[in-house]
């Protein structure tokens, strides 16, 4: 029997009907690839000789760069510089090495969204509707998502308020008022396409880049110390543990899994690409997403370094400050110790993260809701709701609380995320481990086995970082009596169910047999029987079935249990 051609495998995989349906025609399948998302696609040439013998082109890899560094600019937001402070601050250089491993994984956790992508043709949010077909459940895991999206979204706003009292001098609540409208500016851009997103989101990292290679040039960091924190872990107390998971839901957030997913497809692989096509087309985004995240990682080191200097040499009592408070007083720091151009380059670079990340956020935001629900609302108004759901909160906790206040706020939102991570990554992880689902793109064996060990190991730490910010909260401290006791109990029980409420859901998630991603039942495979011969008989005899009987998924299923 003869494979079929990968157009066919790949279209009966992503547009297979719901059980006792009939088939939809060849026309229908093409035209659907794409048709949640009205995003114009970039044209690649896969028939190049380069192309097609796998050899590397500079020249092809610009025509795929983009999405990686609209991806990247997650890692580099207002949230990640809290995190990046508070660790530099309290422990110096010892934790760059999570820095390095946090962006290793969040490498390998974004090359399974560009793999789901170019596997299936569809992003990932698209993927989960198609996986979980009951609409109660399709509106519980957007609802999740989208409360990580405003979870980012408030140290976005907060972190662009913050720049903007430094530069200005205003008020925070008068940066985060101005921080809703500047948004809507940006993304008018994404009014002339996505390659012009693509080129300014490329010129804030390169602009972060160089604020921060003027703060390093003025701090003058100790090369061995720096050195020693980039290879040997060292994990020195509970705290330590503590500001570790913090960094791990600061730089691997949800929502840009179906980002880049979903970016992915912005560049027009022909549904009909053989699978070393497929591969090359991988082995770019890998190539591009590498280059953007290896950005990012010298952006994140370099502000652990930069606040690890004042560990080293301020006052204690302005490193407790800026442990504290490290957006607040980050910048009056850099001015008395390091000059005016130390605390503008820390202004400029805040600034144009806070803004940048906003703009990814509301993009990542509307695939998710075009996905899931397969709701389309104009782009101005999602970015609105977003907004507005992050800053009413940030605007009602600076009043009230002050600036110190707002900084908190910031650190939940890291929890939020960090909680969120799993629910994003479990299916991602789940669907890419599925041959019916990613046929040969699929993966297996070591580094199969490797993310799930990853994948727990997330739980483990969220677990640890909720029981240790109660316990920080005072919430397990019943050495007090009369009703505050009483209180005191029903809080740590509302605590603990929480947790096993989060355990049970992690473990249904893996637990959960894997659908096709067009919801239909998928064929059977037998002993010594390919994937391709499968998916092969598989179509011959539904076509056959659909001739004789008139389309009838009844013979079809017959057909197929003899068989």
């Amino acid at each position: 029997m003869h494979p079929p051609s990968s157009s066919s495998m790949r279209d009966w995989r992503m547009n297979a009907a719901y059980e006792n349906a009939p088939l939809i025609s060849a026309n229908q399948r093409n035209s659907s690839s794409h048709d949640f998302t009205a995003e114009p696609r970039i044209h690649i040439d896969t028939s190049t000789e380069d192309f097609q013998n796998g050899k590397f082109s500079w020249r092809q890899c610009w025509s795929f760069t983009g999405p990686g560094f609209l991806m990247s600019i997650a890692y580099v937001d207002p949230g990640n510089f809290e995190s990046d402070l508070v660790a530099g601050a309290e422990f110096g250089y010892q934790l760059l090495w999570v820095l390095v491993w946090t962006t290793l994984l969040g490498f390998f956790v974004q090359e399974l969204a560009v793999r789901l992508a170019l596997a299936t043709g569809r992003d990932l949010a698209r993927c989960v509707r198609d996986e979980f077909p009951h609409k109660p459940t399709r509106i519980a895991m957007w609802a999740v998502t989208e409360l990580a999206i405003v979870a980012s979204d408030v140290p976005e706003v907060i972190g662009t308020a913050f720049a903007l009292k430094i530069i200005f001098g205003w008020q925070l609540w008068i940066g985060i008022l101005v921080s809703s409208t500047s948004a809507m500016l940006l993304l008018m851009l994404r009014a002339h396409g996505v390659r012009p997103l693509e080129v300014f989101f490329g010129g804030v990292i390169t602009c972060l880049c160089i604020c921060y290679v003027v703060e390093l040039w003025l701090v003058q960091p100790p090369v061995g110390k720096v050195v020693q924190g980039l290879v040997i872990p060292i994990i020195a107390n509970n705290r330590a543990l503590f500001v570790l998971v913090s960094l791990l839901g600061a730089v691997c957030m949800p929502h840009n899994l179906y980002l880049h997913s979903a970016l992915t497809l912005t560049r027009d692989i022909p549904t009909d690409a053989p699978p070393q096509t497929l591969k090359m087309a991988l082995f770019y985004n890998k190539v591009e997403s590498a280059i953007a995240l290896l950005l990012s990682l010298f952006v994140n080191c370099a502000v652990v370094i930069v606040a690890a200097y004042f560990h080293d040499n301020a006052k204690p009592e302005d490193v407790e400050r800026l442990q504290e408070n490290p957006l607040m007083s980050a910048p009056g720091l850099l001015r008395n110790t390091l000059g005016s151009l130390a605390s503008g380059a820390f202004a400029a670079a805040l600034l144009a993260s806070g803004q940048s990340s906003t703009v990814t956020g509301t993009y990542a935001g509307q695939f998710v809701m075009e996905g899931m629900l397969e709701l389309r609302i104009p782009t101005a108004l999602r970015a609105f709701l977003t907004r507005s759901f992050a800053i009413f909160p940030s605007l009602a906790v600076a009043l009230i609380a002050g600036d110190s206040g707002a900084e908190n706020l910031i650190l939940i939102s890291s929890v939020v995320l960090a909680l969120q991570l799993p629910l994003a990554l479990l299916p991602l992880l789940k669907l890419v481990s599925t041959p019916h689902v990613c046929g040969s793109m699929s993966i297996h064996g070591f580094k199969k086995n490797a993310l799930n060990v990853i994948v727990f190991v997330v739980v483990f730490a969220n677990v640890f970082l909720v029981t240790q910010s109660a316990s920080d909260m005072g919430i397990f401290d019943f050495s007090v009596t009369g009703a505050k006791l009483a209180g005191k109990v029903i809080v740590a029980l509302m605590c603990v169910l929480f947790i096993i409420a989060y355990l049970a859901c992690v473990f249904q998630l893996w637990k959960r047999p894997v659908l096709s991603t067009g919801g239909g039942k998928l064929p059977t495979i037998t002993s010594g029987e390919s994937l391709h011969d499968n998916v092969a008989s598989d179509d011959d005899n539904h076509n056959d079935n659909m001739n004789m009987n008139g389309g009838g998924s009844a013979a079809a299923s017959d057909d197929h249990e003899q068989k």
